[in-house]
This record gives structure tokens, C-alpha cells and sequence, in this order.
């Protein structure tokens, strides 16, 4: 029997493995991407590429089941997703994306360690 962990900051049930797994990897690809964009540098193709992994993994863990409950963890990769959408769009479009965003996205990234961090309990 398997028996749900409590994130004690919300009160509710850990999120499934699958999301906390989604929110590390794109954590790790868009605080790539947000070192350089932050400081108007180039993104590198391959971090861009990595990013849209990145992101699409995330939304279908998202567009699942497993992501009906409301966590903070959930919506954290929610909105990282979101984020990273719209840099991804923008870049496809050809369009600036400014160095704000890029520093939104650190911050969220920087949110998202934070997060797997207080969640993920050594078995």
C-alpha cells in the first residue's frame, strides 16, 4: 500500500513522481537558457532545442491525470511551462525576448529547486 506524503507548507499530498521529475528537468534546461537570456546573451540552438523538450514534457505530464490535484508543485510547473512557451513562441516568431522574462524564468527556476528540494523525501 502505497501512502501519500504531505507537503506540511500546503497541507496536501506530494505530487506524483512524474511531475516532480518534469519540474527538475525543465528547471535544468531553462535555468541553462535563462543564465544567457538574463544577460542578453545568444541561447544557444541546443538550448533552445532542450527547452522545447523540455517544455513538451512537461505539458503532457500536465495534460494527464496525474496533475488534477492543486499542489504548489503542480502549479509551479504550470506556470514554468507557461513561461517557457511563450519564450519558445516568441523565439519561433522571430521576436525579442526580453531580459525580464529571462530573469522571471531564473526565478521560477530557482523556485522549482527550492520546491523539489522540501518535496523530495530520501526513501
Amino acid at each position: 500500500m502505497m501512502h501519500a506524503q504531505l507537503d506540511h507548507r500546503e497541507g496536501s499530498a506530494v505530487p506524483p513522481p512524474e511531475v516532480i521529475t518534469a519540474l527538475k528537468n525543465l528547471y535544468i534546461v531553462s535555468s541553462a537558457a535563462s543564465q544567457r537570456g538574463a544577460y542578453a546573451l545568444e541561447v544557444r540552438d541546443a538550448q533552445w532545442r532542450a527547452l522545447a523538450r523540455g517544455t513538451e514534457e512537461a505539458r503532457a505530464v500536465l495534460d494527464r491525470q496525474i496533475a488534477t490535484r492543486d499542489t504548489h508543485t503542480i502549479a509551479l510547473l504550470r506556470q514554468l511551462a507557461g513561461m517557457c512557451e511563450d519564450l519558445l513562441n516568441r523565439h519561433a516568431a522571430r521576436q525579442d525576448c526580453p531580459s525580464a522574462v529571462w530573469r522571471e524564468v531564473g526565478r521560477l527556476g530557482r523556485d522549482a529547486y527550492e520546491c523539489i528540494n522540501l518535496t523530495v523525501t530520501p526513501q
